[in-house]
Order: C-alpha cells, then sequence, then structure tokens
C-alpha cells in the first residue's frame, strides 16, 4: 500500500501545475482528483497510524529495558549510642538461641556511641524483564496489528474506487452537455439557413409571414435551449473542479473522443469477482479475524503468565559510609489465575456475540453486494440498447430529415414538416450522446461493484 501512497506523492507533483493547463483527458482527472481528495489522503494516515501500531506491538517480544534512581535526606538524626556490659552465658547455644540465659560472665564487652547528624541515601537500578510465556496474548495482540494494517489498505482501496467513480461522472457529464451544445449549434445553423430560405420565398410573396414567424419561434426556442446548455455546462464545470480541488471557475477543458464510442464489456462472472475482489466484504472478513483474535486475547488473561528480570542495584549512603554497594539481582515470576467467578466464561460468550454480529454483517453486505451487481449489469445492459435504438434513430432521422427537405423544396412538405423532421433529427442525436455519457459511467460503476477498479 506504500507504493499508492508514493504513487499520489508523484500525482501531486506531475499535476501541480494543472491550472495551467487547458485541456485534461479523463485519465489526467482521475489523476488530480486522487492527487487532492481529503477523504483518500484521510485513509493514507490511517495506513500510516496502523503500521506505527504494528511496529509498536512487536516491540512487545523484546527484553524491556528499564532504569530506577531515588535519593532520601534527614537532618539532625539523633546519635546512636550503646552501653557496654558484661556478656550473659545459657546451658547450651540453643537455650542462647531461645533468649534463655542463665547468668552473667566476666567479658566485657564496651559500648558504642555512632554520631549520626545529616542522614542521606542514593539508591539507583537497571533491570531487563523478557516476557517467556503471556498465554499467547502477545502473538495474537500483533496479529491484530496485521489485521487492522490489511484493513487500512482495503479502506485506501475502497476510497480510491469511490473518488475514480466520482470523478468519471463530472468528467461523463460535462462531456455530455458539450456535445449537446454542439449539436444544438448545428441544429441553430440548420433552423438559420431554413429561416434565410422562408425569407427570401416570403420577399418573393411564395411563403406567408406566418411560416417565417415559426421557423424564427423554433430558432429563437433553440437559442434559448443552447444558452440554458452553456450555463449547465458551467456548472457541471465547476463541480468538475470541485471534485478536482481547482478554482470553481477554472476554466478547464475536457478532452474525450469525438463521436462518443460505447463497446459492450465482458459481464461473466461478476457476482463471483465482486465476493472475492470487494474491498467491504474483505474489510469484514478481517473483523471477523480481529473479533477471532480478541476472544484469544481476553482467553489469554486467565493462562499462567511467566517472565524473567535481570539487573543491577547500586546503594550509597551518604556520609555513614563513603563505599558503594552493588548488588546484581535476577528474578522470576509466575502468575497463575485461580478462580474469577466465572468471569473469563462471560468474556468468551461476550467475545462469541460480537464475532456473531460481524458474521451477520458480512452476509447481509454478501446480499447487498449480489444486488448492486445485478442491478448494474441491467443498467449496462439498457444502456446499451438505448444507444443501439438511438443510432437507429439517427439513421431514421437522417433519411426522413433529407426526403422532407426534398419534399419541401417542390412543395409537397410543409414549413412543419421540415421543422419536425430536423427536430427529430435533433433529439435522437441528443439521445445518443446521454446514452453514451450514461454507459461510460456505467462501465466505470461495474469496476467499482465487481471489485476490479483498483490502484
Amino acid at each position: 500500500m506504500k507504493k499508492l501512497i508514493l504513487y499520489i506523492s508523484i500525482i501531486s507533483l506531475a499535476v501541480g501545475t494543472v491550472n495551467a493547463q487547458t485541456v485534461m483527458t479523463l485519465e489526467e482527472c482521475r489523476q488530480q482528483a486522487i492527487s487532492y481528495n481529503k477523504e483518500l489522503k484521510k485513509a493514507g494516515f490511517q495506513q500510516e497510524e496502523a503500521l506505527a501500531n504494528q511496529k509498536a506491538a512487536r516491540t512487545a517480544y523484546l527484553p524491556q529495558v528499564g532504569a530506577e534512581a531515588s535519593a532520601f535526606f534527614l537532618a539532625d538524626v539523633d546519635d546512636i549510642s550503646i552501653p557496654g556490659g558484661f556478656l550473659p552465658t545459657a546451658e547450651s547455644a540453643e537455650a542462647a538461641q531461645a533468649g534463655n540465659f542463665s547468668g552473667t560472665s566476666n567479658v566485657w564487652s564496651p559500648g558504642m556511641s555512632l554520631e549520626m547528624g545529616n542522614v542521606s541515601a542514593l539508591l539507583g537500578s537497571v533491570s531487563i524483564i523478557q516476557p517467556i510465556y503471556a498465554g499467547g496474548k502477545i502473538r495474537n495482540i500483533n496479529s491484530q496489528a496485521d489485521a487492522a494494517v490489511d484493513i487500512t489498505v482495503m479502506l485506501v482501496n475502497l476510497k480510491y474506487a469511490e473518488v475514480v467513480e466520482l470523478t468519471d461522472q463530472a468528467f461523463w457529464n460535462v462531456a455530455m452537455i458539450d456535445a449537446n451544445i454542439e449539436l444544438a449549434e448545428k441544429y441553430i445553423e440548420m433552423l438559420s439557413e431554413l429561416e434565410e430560405t422562408m425569407i427570401d420565398m416570403y420577399d418573393v410573396g411564395l411563403k406567408p409571414a406566418s411560416e417565417k414567424l415559426r421557423v424564427s419561434v423554433q430558432k429563437n426556442e433553440a437559442e434559448l435551449q443552447l444558452m440554458k446548455a452553456k450555463n449547465g455546462l458551467k456548472v457541471s464545470k465547476m463541480y468538475l473542479n470541485q471534485v478536482l480541488g481547482l478554482e470553481l471557475d477554472a476554466d478547464v477543458q475536457i478532452d474525450y473522443p469525438k463521436p462518443l464510442q460505447a463497446e459492450m464489456i465482458d459481464m461473466q462472472n461478476g457476482v463471483s469477482l465482486a465476493f472475492e475482489n470487494r474491498n467491504e466484504l474483505k474489510v469484514i472478513s478481517k473483523q471477523i479475524e480481529i473479533a477471532e483474535l480478541e476472544k484469544r486475547v481476553e482467553e489469554a488473561d486467565y493462562l499462567p503468565e511467566f517472565g524473567l528480570s535481570l539487573g543491577y542495584q547500586a546503594v550509597h549512603l551518604g556520609n555513614l559510609t563513603e563505599s558503594v554497594m552493588l548488588n546484581p539481582m535476577i528474578g522470576a515470576q509466575l502468575t497463575i489465575p485461580i478462580y474469577q467467578w466465572g468471569q473469563a466464561k462471560h468474556k468468551r460468550k461476550a467475545a462469541d456475540f460480537k464475532k456473531m454480529q460481524v458474521e451477520t454483517e458480512l452476509d447481509n453486505t454478501q446480499d447487498l453486494v449480489n444486488l448492486e451487481v445485478l442491478r448494474a449489469k441491467v443498467e449496462i445492459e439498457e444502456a446499451y440498447e438505448a444507444i443501439a435504438i438511438a443510432q437507429k434513430n439517427i439513421g431514421e432521422a437522417e433519411e426522413s430529415l433529407e426526403e422532407t427537405k426534398a419534399s419541401f423544396e417542390v412543395g409537397l412538405n410543409t414549413t412543419t414538416d421540415l421543422l419536425n423532421a430536423q427536430a427529430d433529427w435533433q433529439n435522437a442525436n441528443s439521445q445518443l450522446i446521454t446514452a453514451m455519457a450514461k454507459f461510460k459511467t456505467l462501465t466505470t460503476k461495474w469496476e467499482r461493484v465487481t471489485g476490479t477498479l483498483a490502484p
């Protein structure tokens, strides 16, 4: 997944001067959107966080080194005075150890006087603690950290697919309106030519003013629709700019194939592809794995734990002695839980129920994915059929227009017939443009719903 983050960084540098560009292809728009999208960046940061937590979890296998230091000071401590005296006697060593003395000897023990004054002490220690067995807790926590990293990779891929689909929708919406504007301009040219013809015919008395005005009204209506389309193009470009992270008023032109072409895609095994590749399903599967690992971590709390420790302690007693006492330390600790009033059993049940919740969510998500794939398949088939029908309509509309023109010129068709034929020609071409743009966005959607749209 680091490759994707690097990929995004490279793209950011490559498209950093996009404001100076005037034309962008679909692929360039995708790259720009990927480099800009804040949700995708957030997903990348989440991945970096998971990687850092993974490294932190690995350290639990290693010995922990620690150091401690302390000091204390007592002011004006009373002197210690021990008086002298004759040593006591006992019948035996056992009696002396028991404190049973029978008399006093003639052996004199001199007294002792110890001047204390101010007393200070310094204590320091260094220790190394190595866990040997912790009921599998360390291993399972590390497995959880690994699964968390995998989930963040899937979330980045998921967000990537969403960004690409959103970009394609905005791109083809601009392309559709742009193509319709070109079509509308051709339609207005046709009406303008007819209007000039009607003016000439009116001037020589071959057509009444009403016929000429009918054409003018149609042309005015077409110009109004063209104006609305141009305004719609501005709005659709603003939306595209927002997706790309550009200034809303940036004048970005798009480069798309003209005329638009559509080729049917292979939609075999769409459901199986989705079940295999969809990141939503992969995330939930990993969550099931984490839930099982969480159960094992809970169980480890009720298993024996064993560890070793090594260390060194240094003690200095201030004015009482000039030497520093050094003491090596070695220790072992074994903890065995005995009885917790059924707490372990209840926690295992809770972990089992949590896992069952996620498993149920997986089943539900699989049903939704299945429905989404089948619905997308129907939409693509419908859009492709709409393209075929629109192409057929264009052929018929062009033939009808040519025949109506010829008949109009010899007086066999009326002005209304010719206007209707021209309008039918425009509508047929507009329907084809709309169907083509829809098909393009649906093919991208198909890649997303089957999980094949990935970096």
